[in-house]
């Protein structure tokens, strides 16, 4: 961990003579950079040929308050006719094709094909967030490809949804899901197919649905697939917030009112009441 900790705080130098008009053109520093500095990675797959390209060039991201804007990422700007390998990796058919990715790579949102500078600053504006509270899980994936970080990844991804605006929300939960899909793939690879299935089911399949405001189907699936008696003691007080949080928006008050003393038998239950009321 101190070596990525040192790598890190190298790219936090870099970056601080990085600015809008800079665009990146290594995807794997860009990566790094937006590690150490909590931010979303700005793409564009462009090529010298393209009009709508240099259109949106000149229009728009060379425009200071585009600029302005583009702060809150790590900008990087990717030539198709060079980077073919990674251009494919994002299946790119038409371009100008614009992504935000997270620090891993990871797909936050897409735009396909030119926009106008209004549209470029609405689309940055809705995903100009700070990630310090997913840094050192996204340090820790980056050294360590490992089904555990992805983990923590999309946990940390389902509370980050709570915090930003209603319109990416699903962007988020969305990403918190892909990432428990990576979670079960990279446990498979490691040979421990089983690991944490548990908690994975409860995060897919009752906890996403809560956060989508899903609340009868998440009761319905969480008493009929994950018994009160068999659930792992690392699990239980995911499993007692989920039942509080549940019977709480359901106004079945009795019901929560036995689960919300059950919660606070557990360390940490303030911070998971505060969590709720952002549900």
């Amino acid at each position: 961990m101190k070596k990525i900790l040192l790598l890190l705080l190298f790219t936090v130098f870099i970056s601080k003579n990085l600015n809008a008009t800079q665009w990146m053109t290594s995807y794997e520093d860009a990566r790094k950079i937006a590690i150490a500095t909590n931010k979303f990675i700005l793409v564009d797959f462009w090529a010298t040929w393209c009009g709508p390209c240099l259109k949106m060039d000149l229009e728009s991201w060379s425009k200071e308050d585009v600029q302005l804007v583009m702060n809150n990422f790590v900008p990087l700007k990717i030539d198709i006719d060079v980077e073919r390998s990674l251009s494919s990796k994002f299946n790119i058919r038409s371009i100008p094709h614009v992504f935000i990715l997270d620090p891993n790579g990871e797909v936050v949102n897409e735009q396909k094909s030119y926009i106008n500078k209004q549209k470029v600053l609405n689309f940055l504006e809705k995903y100009s967030y700070n990630t310090p509270m997913l840094q050192p899980s996204f340090a820790g994936f980056y050294k360590n490809n490992e089904g555990d970080m992805s983990l923590e990844i999309a946990e940390k991804y389902l509370d980050f949804s709570l915090y930003v605006k209603d319109d990416v929300k699903n962007n988020f939960i969305s990403l918190a899901d892909k990432y428990l899909s990576i979670t079960s793939k990279l446990y498979k690879k490691e040979g421990s197919k089983s690991k944490n299935s548990q908690r994975i089911g409860m995060l897919e399949d009752i906890y996403i649905n809560v956060l989508k405001g899903k609340y009868e189907k998440s009761l319905g699936k969480l008493d009929k697939d994950f018994i009160e008696e068999k659930i792992e003691e690392s699990n239980k007080k995911l499993y007692t917030y989920l039942k509080f949080i549940i019977y709480y928006k359901l106004d079945k008050n009795e019901q929560s009112k036995i689960w919300y003393e059950k919660l606070k038998l557990f360390d940490g239950y303030k911070d998971l009441l505060a969590k709720s009321r952002k549900v």
